[in-house]
């Protein structure tokens, strides 16, 4: 290999009075050529004399290489050449790969962390729970790939691939996307491969049940969910808010219950209101304390149960119950949204209630009714007779 030797040359087309020596032959630590220019000669050589010990030990060091180095040079830099890299770049980008690949995990071990700390920051069962079964499905493809060895593309293949609605795909992203930005906190993984991969639009469902539908569903309904129901159907609460939330916390006669931060989860305290129906649905079940309802997973299966009974209730009846059966995400807190809005013709009064901003109570939850329905949604009590 041949080393090129500095000098101090004229630069005949100067256009500066500091630029009129420059020194040739130099290069920088990538390897690329390299100009210094000086006002003049004395100053050149006065730098290049400071920096000869530093270009000799260079120098020796590339006539140190063995044939077979120097082989293997020439090569890697033909096989570089046509991306415009050079070896020490090429070096680098190899030296971090391996440095991530030796600290990253198996996915399978990312799971198992993931979930840990979950649990540990008060994750719901029910959130666990469906965690843990998209996290169980992918792994049963990736489980033993290194996390920072997964590619966008792979993530794509995977989602495309599940015989699932659009909605359950977008539910199966956004668990990969939390996986992964997990990933990166913990160091496995530099970056997430899932905001890469193709996003899916999914057409909503009615997304609001009939006032015919929420009456049958309270009236076939265990006690011990009752409260839960109407607290999402007439005052707009979050599942995992009403899942937190305790009796003390529910002010009957005042007409509120108050959303402390640390329950809310936008973790901003809000009041939400107490209608006339929502008293009627709760006066008999109040307590002074203690949760407003079971356990999660006690609550889901009678939940179901519920739905299931009413949708038969309604369906030998002759009457609609498309609702019940499909369930639109979020169905209860839309419909109070929705409904509420009509009744109170306030969106900001209503954002403020349900603890959304009004731009994304519009967007995600405002589903287009009459004042007359929701009259009708708001007179469905204990006393009034279910379809």
């Amino acid at each position: 290999m041949r080393i090129s030797k500095p000098r101090i040359v004229e630069n005949k087309g100067f256009k500066t009075p500091g630029s009129k020596w420059v020194i040739e032959g130099l290069r920088d630590q990538t390897g690329l050529r390299i100009r210094r220019f000086f006002p003049s000669r004395d100053d050149a050589g006065e730098w290049l004399r400071n920096r000869r010990t530093e270009l000799t030990g260079q120098g020796r060091a590339a006539m140190d290489l063995t044939d077979a180095q120097r082989v293997d040079a020439v090569r890697a830099l033909a096989i570089l050449a046509p991306h415009g890299a050079n070896l020490t770049a090429a070096a680098r980008a190899f030296h971090d790969r391996a440095l991530l690949l030796n600290r990253t995990v198996l996915f399978s071990v990312l799971s198992k962390e993931m979930l840990a700390a979950k649990k540990a920051d008060g994750g719901s069962l029910r959130y666990l729970g469906d965690l843990r079964t998209r996290l169980a499905a992918f792994g049963k493809v990736f489980d033993a790939r290194p996390v920072a060895s997964i590619e966008t593309r792979e993530l794509d293949d995977f989602l495309r691939g599940l015989p699932l609605s659009a909605t359950s795909r977008i539910n199966y992203r956004k668990v990969l996307l939390t996986a992964f930005q997990f990933a990166i906190a913990r160091g496995y993984a530099t970056e997430n491969p899932v905001a890469k991969t193709a996003r899916v639009r999914a057409v909503s469902s009615t997304g609001i049940l009939t006032p015919q539908e929420l009456a049958a569903l309270l009236s076939v309904s265990d006690q011990r969910v009752v409260a839960s129901i109407a607290l999402s159907a007439f005052a707009g609460l979050r599942d995992a808010e009403v899942g937190r939330l305790t009796w003390d916390k529910v002010h009957l006669e005042e007409g509120h219950i108050t959303i402390d931060a640390e329950v809310a989860k936008t973790e901003s305290r809000r009041l939400a209101p107490v209608t006339d129906n929502l008293r009627a649905w709760l006066a008999p079940l109040a307590q002074s304390s203690g949760p407003v309802r079971p356990s999660d997973r006690t609550t889901y299966l009678l939940f179901q149960l519920a739905k299931k009974k009413a949708a038969d209730q309604l369906r030998s009846l002759g009457q609609p119950c498309e609702n019940l059966t499909a369930w639109p995400h979020n169905a209860l807190r839309h419909s109070f949204v929705s409904y509420r809005l009509a009744m109170v013709a306030n969106s900001n009064q209503v954002a403020e209630e349900a603890g959304h901003s009004v731009r994304i109570l519009k967007k995600n939850y405002m589903k287009l009714v009459t004042p007359a329905q929701a009259e009708k949604w708001f007179a469905v009590t204990p006393a009034a007779k279910a379809p």
